[in-house]
């Protein structure tokens, strides 16, 4: 994975940081559990505090077909259209993201959605209870706690995900529209492009970590990824 540094390490635990925890009182257990973390230039924020007409949305796209290269991708350039923000092999489809997270304003708790196929990844199923998430350091840093029954499908239930590929994609605008230009929007994805996508072997607890490097930097810090981690955990009851 060009741009990414990828450290590896067998069952570490996350160094619990003091934060801003949201947990649902009820969490789904399967015996296995995704912890993403992402860290900002700036801080976290759906709604900028100076103008609340400026938007932010932070997206974690999973896909858990087992083929590591249909995607995930962040949308890039125009022609744009589908929902904005993501983008496959074969988005027709909707194959190569199997369902996602959305925190922003209008999902404040950090649902799990997944994509229903066939529809060019505009059709997705109602959400999953919220996550557990936390706030860290000073709101520059944003955690998810992730059940594996949450991104399950029909085709790989939770206990048969061998392996996830997984992008953590921000940007300050939709660009839902094909036939509009979208001067203003930015937005940012893991690796120097935005388009290196983790590959994550599920079978092991592991860690992995990057720092994020851009070949063009967002000039919104509350969009730009400086450092991220993924990590495979088992869970025996919670």
């Amino acid at each position: 994975m060009s741009g990414i540094r990828l450290i590896i390490a067998i069952a570490i635990v996350l160094s619990t940081l003091a934060g801003c925890a949201r947990f649902p009182e009820t969490a789904p257990t399967t015996g296995k559990q995704l912890v993403v973390t992402i860290k900002v230039r700036g801080r976290i924020t759906p709604v900028y505090d100076a103008d609340p007409t400026i938007r932010h949305y932070y997206f974690i796209a999973i896909d858990n077909d087992n083929d590591q290269y249909t995607g995930p991708w962040a949308v890039a350039y125009p022609p744009y259209g589908g929902n904005g923000w993501v983008t496959s092999r074969d988005a027709e489809k909707s194959i190569g993201v199997t369902s996602f997270l959305e925190y922003s304003a209008a999902n404040p708790g950090g649902y799990i959605y997944s994509f229903v196929p066939g529809t060019f990844l505009l059709q997705y199923t109602n959400p999953q209870p919220p996550v557990r998430y936390e706030l860290l350091e000073g709101g520059s840093t944003l955690r998810f706690i992730i059940d594996f029954s949450q991104i399950a499908t029909n085709s790989i239930p939770a206990e048969k995900i061998r392996q996830l590929d997984i992008n953590i994609i921000t940007t300050n605008e939709l660009a839902v529209n094909p036939y509009q230009l979208y001067p203003n929007r930015q937005f940012d994805g893991l690796g120097p492009s935005g388009q290196d996508y983790v590959t994550i072997d599920t079978t092991l607890d592991r860690l992995y970590t990057g720092q994020d490097t851009d070949t063009a930097t967002p000039t919104d810090p509350d969009i730009d990824i400086v450092f991220w981690s993924i990590q495979i955990q088992s869970v025996a009851s919670r």
